[in-house]
């Protein structure tokens, strides 16, 4: 079996030795191929190169989201998270540290531990865990900004995040006005702010879970929070619901829809708005179409004992 590790050099966890380390344990299991990413985008086109059974993104998620975009048909997917956060990985049940997740998704390939994971699309873009409208996706954007100002391509932290999104607040006013139309099985719902999620957690930030769609897996479709009007006195609810108690994915909220188990949904929006998939900017959209694509990929996991290992070469 050929596995071809795809590393990105500016993760924030990622060093030469590290890469060396990681192809060394995968070594051990598979013939491994290494090759490092150079520009934004890189890691679809080493993914798309013929001659690889086993994928191995080593980075954070947008690592991950680009060799997702790039894969074949009949190519498993392994993940060595090495990135600021990596919730993809996290949710798959991979541990943070680099040096441990490699010797887990070693054992899972010599075991052939893996399972079909189904992905989200926003106009084509496959995403693993998240996708975004509104103001995460402008801080994300600012965030971006930053990283490519950088000498060195590495992503700020999550505070960075945190402190765009109350400088997006601010210029409007410490509010969040209605500017899109999500359009679903009839229904119409006007939205401030888009969140749509793949699994649970949403996404981290550091070591806590983000609670935006608690009601989300991989055995369902997409869930989808959307938030209407929110004045300055309504903000309690992003910090609320988000971090503490997850009401609206229960008894629901006036002003926040939680919709669960989505195969598709449309966005129209009233201007431009910025759009985020898996923490990458993808600039600002006037519609946006949301999809649910089932057994996506196949991915390995971490084995797990008395479970019998589904076949390698099932496909994507």
């Amino acid at each position: 079996m050929r596995a071809r590790l795809i590393a990105n050099p500016t993760a924030s966890g990622t060093t030469g030795p590290l890469v060396d380390a990681v192809a060394a344990r995968l070594a051990t299991v598979v013939e491994v191929e290494v090759m490092l990413t150079e520009r934004h985008e890189h890691a679809s086109e080493l993914a798309a190169l013929p001659g690889a059974d086993v994928l191995v993104a080593m980075g954070g998620d947008g690592t991950v989201n680009e060799v997702v975009n790039g894969m074949s048909a009949g190519v498993t997917l392994g993940i060595v998270p090495a990135g600021a956060t990596s919730v993809f990985a996290r949710q798959l049940g991979m541990p943070r540290a680099t040096a441990p997740a490699a010797a887990l998704l070693a054992t899972a390939i010599a075991a052939g531990s893996s399972r079909l994971v189904g992905l989200g699309s926003a106009n084509g873009r496959l995403f693993t865990f998240s996708a975004g409208m509104g103001l995460e996706a402008e801080a994300t954007r600012v965030v971006d900004e930053e990283r490519h100002s950088r000498f060195d391509g590495r992503r700020p932290g999550d505070l960075k995040v945190v402190s765009a999104a109350v400088r997006t607040l601010r210029r409007d006013g410490f509010a969040l006005p209605e500017r899109m139309t999500v359009e679903l099985a009839g229904r119409r719902l006007r939205c401030s702010y888009l969140a749509v999620a793949n699994q649970y957690p949403y996404t981290y930030f550091g070591r806590i879970p983000v609670r935006t769609a608690p009601r989300a897996g991989f055995d369902t479709a997409l869930d989808a929070a959307v938030v209407g009007e929110l004045r300055s006195r309504d903000l309690w609810r992003l910090v609320m619901y988000g971090l503490v108690w997850p009401i609206h994915a229960g008894r629901g909220d006036r002003r926040v829809a939680y919709l669960h188990d989505l195969e598709s949904l449309d966005v129209t929006c009233d201007v431009p708005v910025p759009l985020q998939v898996d923490g990458e900017y993808l600039g600002q959209v006037e519609r946006v179409e949301l999809r649910y694509r089932r057994d996506a990929v196949r991915v390995f996991t971490p084995a797990v004992p008395g479970r019998a290992p589904a076949p390698v070469t099932a496909g994507t």
